[in-house]
């Protein structure tokens, strides 16, 4: 994804990059606007709270989507896109899509 970033950004677009905080760095160097979840979404460092058993990111989100898809529109409010790329593993993305009146979502795989 990174990768994509960086050549859209060469090519005169403007990026807004979703992820959690792992990721705000190496997206801010290559020049893209970088937001972060406020739920933690890491499937791999989720730590349960006192009393809670452990669970992971994604199961979070998919048990609690209101959460998740709120903390997204709020931060992109007033902001418009032209296109939105997307890990297939997002969840949510056809109801972002879909709230932003941007028709059909391409997902696309990265390579390894």
């Amino acid at each position: 994804m990174l990768d994509l970033t960086t050549e859209l950004i060469r090519n005169g677009e403007k990026v807004t990059f979703f992820g959690d905080t792992t990721l705000q760095t190496p997206v801010k160097n290559i020049g893209a606007d970088f937001k972060t979840y406020t739920q933690e979404v890491d499937i791999f460092n989720n730590i349960p709270e006192e009393g809670e058993k452990p669970k992971s990111g994604l199961i979070s989100a998919l048990l609690e989507p209101m959460k998740f898809i709120d903390d997204i529109i709020v931060q992109i409010r007033g902001l418009t896109f032209d296109y939105v790329i997307l890990s297939p593993s997002y969840p949510y993305a056809n109801i972002i899509t879909k709230l932003l009146g941007i028709s059909g979502t391409q997902q696309i795989i990265p390579s390894v």
